[in-house]
């Protein structure tokens, strides 16, 4: 087990588990000096000190996945643009070993923070305009600099790699301290970013770390959903990171159910499922006259027969003794 204490850092807008090695107290709400990937830093403690086993720990290290194949995901979707389904970089990778808890601010460390948050606005523009001076094909995001001004860091993102060289030494002449450029994913720009989403409130990505997850095109089939993908895509261009929240409770259900297409037999009748619906539990039936009938999935037996299995209401028509 290991103790940690959740903290939100600014460069990144991230919450992750920070080990607290020594003797210390985390309150929560508190400001604290971290070690990050980067260096000293200040950051917010989200939580007090908590302990958390090793799996639990490394689950919060990046692991690239691979996607099931596009036409698996887009089979049975109509899609207006299929760049959805190209292999970009989502999210910067997150490595995790080497953050810990130093100690708690001062008041002093607090206020040039402070001062050097309202300093990265003006660094961010004049980025910017070295950035279109050199005609780089990227876009900044924002400008952090670490506790003492010890480096600078520059996020942006970009479909391509980019030679970023020369922009270094124009920038460490112009801030005389180390210049950190980091590309990152068009999902980590959206937690920086903020904003709203298409269901009015605010970017999930804002208040957790959600856009890690993996998110498939197949999350919005096994959920049944029946639209475009400018429906399906979230502020960052990529697929909604809530298609995951409720997707393992569809993909379990779906084994009570029968497969679209499959035939029913009611009494002497023949009908043929048209549709379910999870959250109502209804099966709707459709017989060659286009006469319709819902029925619950718990009413259907599967029987075996040579051409296949069929499924029969339980209780009703022949069946009823």
């Amino acid at each position: 087990m290991q103790k940690v204490a959740y903290m939100k850092t600014f460069f990144d807008h991230m919450v992750l588990p920070y080990r607290c090695e020594r003797d210390i107290t985390i309150e929560k709400n508190k400001w604290y000096v971290v070690n990050t990937r980067f260096g000293e830093d200040i950051a917010q403690s989200m939580s007090g000190i908590v302990e958390i086993s090793d799996e639990e720990l490394r689950r919060y290290f990046h692991k690239q996945e691979s996607p099931p194949p596009v036409t698996q995901q887009a089979e049975g979707i109509e899609l207006d643009e299929k760049s959805i389904l190209e292999a970009k970089q989502e999210h910067a990778p997150v490595e995790i070993e080497h953050l810990f808890v130093i100690r708690e601010a001062t008041e002093k460390e607090l206020q040039e923070w402070q001062n050097m948050r309202e300093e990265s606005d003006q660094a961010y523009q004049l980025a910017l305009k070295e950035i279109k001076s050199l005609q780089l094909d990227m876009k900044l995001i924002n400008v952090h600099f670490l506790l003492g001004r010890k480096k600078v860091i520059f996020n942006f993102t970009s479909d391509n790699r980019v030679d970023f060289r020369q922009l270094v030494k124009q920038l460490a002449a112009i801030f005389k301290t180390r210049i950190e450029m980091r590309q990152i994913g068009v999902r980590d720009a959206a937690k920086i970013e903020g904003g709203c989403g298409i269901c009015g409130i605010q970017l999930c990505c804002t208040r957790s770390n959600c856009h890690m997850s993996s998110i498939y095109l197949k999350m919005a089939k096994d959920q049944g959903f029946l639209v475009n993908s400018s429906k399906l895509t979230g502020v960052c261009g990529r697929l909604l990171c809530c298609l995951a929240y409720e997707v393992d409770f569809y993909q379990q259900e779906r084994g009570f159910y029968p497969e679209i297409g499959s035939k029913v037999l009611v009494g002497n009748l023949e009908y043929h499922v048209m549709s379910i619906n999870l959250l109502k539990r209804e099966v709707v039936l459709v017989d060659e006259n286009h006469h319709m009938q819902k029925v619950s999935p718990h009413e259907l037996k599967k029987i075996p027969r040579k051409e296949g299995f069929v499924y029969q209401i339980v209780g009703t028509g022949d069946d009823k003794k």
